[in-house]
């Protein structure tokens, strides 16, 4: 499968937004799922006040859904913008002023009155990301904004009016945060009020030469050149689960076309790129076993196995920069088993 760089493509095989059909480019795909997601966003992309909620795995292309949703609805006002929040990157202190915006004086910092994302975002998209991750005394603030379309900066007495269309995603499950009480039941209902559900990669397995050849194109462009990927290395691709799913295929072929010798993604380059899964880790078993000798003298089995692993995760942890949780992914477990193996070696090392 070869793929030339973008320039010297024909423009009809170009993945980019066309001016008569923005999400043509955006969302990839022609199984049957996919079809009715994008079936769904052009039917809600005329009703500019709807509330969207969409849902699915991490991965899965939630955000590229909102913005296909914006673009499709933006003729009837070409300069609106498309605002992203992710809720669960800003901490809770910063995100109301963030939101909303803030009125010189309200605190000491506030020197002069700033626009917050909903002024900005006004005629246009306000896309909140992680949804599920808002503090619930901002969700009663955005109920009110959902509800009567006015809030008030942070140290404010003036209501302030927009008419924009409010996107969510999330890849919780929302129904079950409002029976823990961590969200807002009305909130949720007031979300969901058009729901889309994006699919995940194992879903829609038939779309994956498609995504393949679309990664494959963009990392064709960036390298200035042809971009080959063998037939072994597809068969490779197909096979793989992807609970990544499409973020982790892309990121796949990335890792793929940096590592390929001669312009030719190969076996071997998909395996380095791709996450050890049990179909691999059997082989690297196999691999680790032939290069152990069992001793005459015979072993102390536990104390061998406790520092193999002891070994693996401190090495893990040095590659991964100390990151708990991009280590325990490394290694197959959970951040609380790696947490608890940790833990359990500071128990065990002897006092001085």
């Amino acid at each position: 499968m070869v793929f030339p760089s973008e320039k010297s493509l024909p423009a009809q095989s170009v993945t980019t937004l066309q001016p008569d059909d923005p999400i043509e480019g955006m969302i990839i795909g022609q199984s049957v799922a996919i079809q009715q997601v994008i079936a769904a966003a052009r039917k809600i992309a005329s009703h500019a006040t709807a509330t969207v909620l969409i849902q699915g795995e991490s991965g899965t292309g939630k955000d590229v859904m909102a913005r296909a949703i914006h673009e499709l609805g933006r003729p009837t006002s070409p300069t609106s913008l498309f605002i992203p929040i992710n809720c669960a990157a800003i901490p809770e202190t910063l995100l109301e002023t963030e939101l909303f915006g803030v009125e010189a004086g309200a605190y000491t910092d506030a020197k002069v009155s700033r626009d917050g994302w909903l002024s900005r975002a006004n005629r246009g998209t306000l896309f909140l990301d992680e949804i599920g991750s808002m503090p619930l005394i901002l969700q009663a603030k955005l109920l009110r904004v959902l509800e009567t379309r006015s809030f008030r900066r942070v140290g404010g007495t003036r209501e302030l009016h927009v008419n924009l269309r409010i996107i969510s995603a999330t890849n919780a499950d929302l129904q079950a945060a409002v029976a823990r009480k961590t969200f807002r039941q009305d909130l949720f209902y007031r979300l969901n009020g058009f729901p889309i559900y994006m699919p995940p990669l194992r879903e829609r397995r038939e779309d994956l030469p498609l995504l393949i050849e679309h990664f494959l194109r963009l990392a064709s462009a960036r390298r200035g050149g042809p971009l080959e990927i063998s037939a072994d290395a597809m068969r490779l691709l197909e096979r793989h689960s992807w609970p990544g799913n499409i973020r982790e295929l892309q990121h796949v072929i990335e890792r793929g076309n940096i590592l390929c010798d001669n312009n030719v993604i190969q076996p071997k380059d998909i395996l380095n790129a791709l996450p050890v899964t049990p179909q691999y880790a059997d082989q690297q078993v196999i691999e680790l076993l032939q290069k152990l000798q069992f001793p005459e003298g015979g072993l102390d089995l536990p104390a061998l196995l406790n520092t193999i692993e002891q070994s693996f995760i401190q090495e893990a942890l040095k590659r991964c920069g100390g990151n708990q949780v991009h280590a325990a992914q490394l290694l197959g477990i959970s951040r609380d088993k790696l947490r608890y193996r940790l833990a359990e070696r500071g128990a065990k090392r002897p006092s001085v």
